[in-house]
């Protein structure tokens, strides 16, 4: 029998007979569609990647064998199969015919003219957590021969959108009245605000960094996510800062006051019994409440860097890019202006920003 003979016309639409090569017989509403579904049938059976169109499964049956299959693996956890036989639940219901679909006939087409709308029509994370549980649903089903391929591997995703953080702004004034209700904390927040260290360099600080005779920091250590002391975030994050007359003068005092349960490892901002301190713990206890009653709103304390970074680069100095960039632990001047050079605020400059711009275009 020639290939052409397996298409016929019956009532109801056209039929399409590939018994002869393993397959079945179905009936398809237009003749298009059953001459498309004939020719790919005999062109996967040359090449050796024929699955029968009649008893291929549909996708109700291969999702309900794929959530046992995770609920039987090894390392299975209940909250993982709690989360396939979700994102499941919500594409057979909110995607139209996907449930009661072959499931040879998923394909990449099919996924993004129809899946990918509906399972990121929320948060991106979420319709990425969808797309997982099919890509895995389809995995599967190649691993038990009903799919050739898995047709999410070419699936083009929508781009994470690009979220617009409100960037906090605030003067040298509003500094130094946070510093002026922050307690036993004002020292920790002076010292980030002047010095411009990262969070875990500053906990690892010790005194044998400090030069306050010469009145400069050298930052070699840092603390990792797993609380240990170890080197910089980056190599030039190894560098010396100078530090002001009043920081150092206030160094002085801590040092002389520091309590001697405080001094077993020589750190200059420790805790209570001398061990490395959790920067978080500085926000919340002192950073934020400080923040408060200072009337301003809250900020990280990442943000005293984004400070230290801002008054280097707008403030009336001598200093030079590279200068700035040593400072800061950067490798380029262009990253320290694009991270930093637009938190500082500062009426003053502004001020005379707008007369020098007047001057210029007196149009």
């Amino acid at each position: 029998m020639k290939k052409s003979d397996k298409i016929t016309k019956v009532a109801g639409g056209w039929a399409v007979d590939t018994r002869a090569i393993g397959g079945g017989r179905e009936v398809f509403a237009t003749r298009d569609e059953a001459i498309d579904i004939r020719d790919q049938a005999f062109a996967d059976h040359v090449n050796g990647e024929y699955i029968p169109r009649t008893s291929n499964p549909r996708a109700r049956d291969v999702a309900a064998e794929f959530v046992n299959y995770v609920r039987a693996k090894k390392d299975a956890n209940d909250e993982k199969t709690r989360t396939h036989r979700r994102n499941i639940q919500f594409m057979f219901k909110h995607t139209a015919g996907l449930r009661d679909r072959k499931i040879m006939d998923v394909t990449t087409a099919y996924i993004e003219a129809e899946i990918v709308p509906v399972i990121f029509q929320q948060a991106h994370s979420t319709g990425l957590n969808r797309f997982n549980t099919l890509r895995q649903m389809l995995k599967y089903a190649v691993k038990n021969n009903v799919a050739r391929t898995n047709p999410c591997r070419e699936v083009d995703l929508p781009a994470r959108p690009i979220k617009q953080k409100a960037t906090p702004r605030i003067s040298q004034d509003d500094i130094a009245a946070i510093i002026a209700q922050s307690g036993a904390y004002a020292l920790r927040i002076k010292f980030a605000g002047s010095t411009g260290v990262r969070a875990g360099e500053h906990v690892a600080v010790g005194w044998d960094d400090l030069d306050l005779d010469g009145g400069v920091l050298t930052v070699t250590k840092a603390r990792n996510r797993n609380g240990q002391i170890g080197t910089p975030k980056t190599r030039a994050g190894v560098r010396t800062i100078p530090l002001s007359d009043t920081l150092v003068a206030d160094l002085r005092e801590w040092k002389l006051a520091q309590p001697l349960s405080q001094r077993g490892r020589g750190l200059v901002f420790p805790t209570s019994t001398g061990s490395v301190a959790d920067p978080a713990n500085w926000r919340k206890r002192g950073l934020h409440p400080a923040c408060d009653r200072a009337g301003l709103p809250r900020i990280r304390w990442h943000d005293l860097r984004h400070f230290y970074a801002s008054v280097l680069i707008f403030g009336e100095n001598n200093l030079t890019s590279a200068h700035i960039t040593q400072f800061l632990g950067h490798t380029s001047i262009d990253f320290t202006l694009k991270q930093y050079a637009h938190w500082l605020t500062d009426p003053r400059r502004d001020k005379t920003l707008t007369q020098t711009m007047s001057a210029m275009f007196s149009i």
